[in-house]
């Protein structure tokens, strides 16, 4: 099913589903990576750690009703994900180097040759040290299985009032980081608002049945600001890698080069964010939680919004 909450279903029946099926869909990826391909495995490896945010980003919008299940509960996705991110990480800034690299009028300057035939293979070492039955792997199942377990035990209040403090929460910390990043935009600064956005974009998918006629643009919206800001990180995790080593790298006018566009592509990068960012949190807290809690409220009374008047045709025929 969707990662949505039913508002009309029981909302501790309806975390625990979404909750149970985030950590079953990462359970069923990591026990198909025996005898798996590397393309395989990387795809799987991603599918996991979606998962695993997932799962993490709906504890976080229950997390005061949770009580002190949700630090366990956290603490255990976080170090599954974990497990596997060398990996992921190693392609990431493989796909990072290659997109600024084809941005270029001469994408075939011999000078990046070096960075980009060490980054591949950095990558391809990382996707080679993983297979079935490696101990990451069997540590990232064990992991998951005991957090699984732990779903069983959440209990909460129902109704909207189980939801409305976690969703204040992580709206007035993405303002809040949207603040302190526009006053110091450092790589630092970017990454602790980009985790906030994306965090609120986990709750308000969750919340999206409400009334996805106003939740999914806004959906779209935060998803293409945090896409911003992901990709401010990782030329960051790029520029931050190349200046650690530069004798791996190469020290001449390539590695130079790369830092400059990469720093010129974050300000544009930047630039867009913060505007976006602007609309996203113009409401005060309060104010847009209100607002989410009266979709809910309306949707539990009078059902979900439907699609067009069945019958628009003859009601045309008939003068409407």
């Amino acid at each position: 099913m969707a990662y949505q909450l039913e508002p009309r279903d029981s909302v501790e029946t309806e975390v625990r589903r979404v909750a149970a099926e985030a950590l079953d869909g990462a359970l069923t990826q990591l026990e198909s990576l025996q005898g798996a391909d590397a393309e395989t495995i990387e795809e799987a490896v991603h599918e996991v750690r979606k998962r695993c945010k997932e799962a993490r980003g709906l504890a976080r919008l229950v997390r005061p009703g949770l009580g002190h299940h949700f630090g366990r509960f956290d603490c255990l996705v976080r170090d599954a994900a974990a497990e596997l991110s060398s990996i992921r990480d190693a392609h990431v800034v493989l796909e990072t180097f290659e997109h600024l690299r084809g941005a270029l009028d001469r994408p075939d300057d011999h000078r990046l040759d070096k960075i980009g035939r060490t980054q591949a293979r950095i990558a391809k070492r990382a996707t080679k040290s993983i297979r079935g039955g490696d101990p990451r792997i069997d540590r990232a199942h064990a992991l998951l299985t005991k957090a699984r377990r732990r779903i069983d035990r959440w209990e909460m209040d129902e109704g909207f009032g189980s939801i409305a403090r976690g969703l204040e929460v992580s709206y007035r910390r993405g303002r809040r980081g949207l603040e302190r990043a526009g006053k110091k935009p450092t790589d630092e600064a970017m990454h602790e608002w980009r985790k906030t956005v994306k965090t609120l974009w986990y709750e308000v998918r969750l919340l999206e049945a409400a009334a996805p006629s106003l939740l999914t643009p806004l959906v779209e919206r935060l998803d293409e600001l945090s896409q911003a800001l992901g990709d401010d990180h990782d030329l960051a995790v790029l520029i931050e890698r190349l200046v650690a080593d530069p004798d791996r790298f190469g020290t001449g006018g390539g590695l130079k080069r790369t830092v400059r566009l990469a720093r010129r592509r974050q300000d544009d990068l930047r630039t867009h964010s913060f505007r976006l960012g602007a609309t996203i949190y113009a409401e005060t807290p309060s104010a847009f939680v209100k607002r989410i809690g009266t979709y809910w409220a309306t949707t539990v009374e009078l059902g979900p919004e439907t699609g067009a008047v069945p019958g628009g045709a003859a009601n045309e025929n008939l003068g409407y």
